[in-house]
């Protein structure tokens, strides 16, 4: 499960890094939002929030998505504050997942609309929230494993037993 952690951060880390590298990501945030994408196929209580605050705000909300896909990118590879970071690419990912309309099973000549990218992601990361065996390996695990009240927190494992000392 470590490594399952660790190749979720890494996809986030790739979307983050196409995202600082193109300097023109959010003018092109912006002008997709404008547009319609991430909008159109939202449900109302969604698009509501979409145009009344972030359409307006579109390029500081670009900023903030490749900001936070480094963030919890990174806390995934590494293990550190690991619950934290599996609940954002959760919530990340389920907002993805409104925002092109929620899940769908197709309509025989589309392209499948159930198991998208933004759904395993969200699934695999409710997997290493639930995990104690997706904190081993991790900053989490060496740091907290002695304290009695972060080790259930951050490693889903109480500090002393023989499982959190073994690794």
């Amino acid at each position: 499960m470590a490594w399952v952690r660790m190749l979720i951060g890494a996809t986030w880390l790739d979307g983050a890094a196409e995202k600082l590298a193109n300097p023109h990501f959010p003018q092109q945030f912006a002008a997709t939002l404008r547009s319609g994408g991430y909008v159109a196929q939202a449900p109302l209580f969604f698009q509501q929030f979409m145009r009344q605050h972030v359409i307006p705000n579109a390029e500081l909300f670009a900023n903030l998505t490749r900001a936070g896909e480094l963030v919890f990118g990174a806390l995934l590879v590494l293990g550190l504050l690991t619950n934290l970071a599996a609940l954002w690419s959760i919530a990340f990912s389920g907002m993805l997942i409104v925002s092109q309309g929620g899940l769908g099973f197709g309509e025989g000549l589309a392209p499948p609309q159930f198991f998208t990218i933004d759904l395993i992601m969200a699934l695999l990361s409710l997997f290493v929230l639930l995990s104690p065996a997706a904190k081993s390996l991790s900053v989490d695990g060496r740091l907290f494993r002695k304290s009695k009240l972060l080790a259930p927190l951050l490693t889903n494992r109480r500090a002393g037993s023989r499982r959190a000392t073994a690794r």
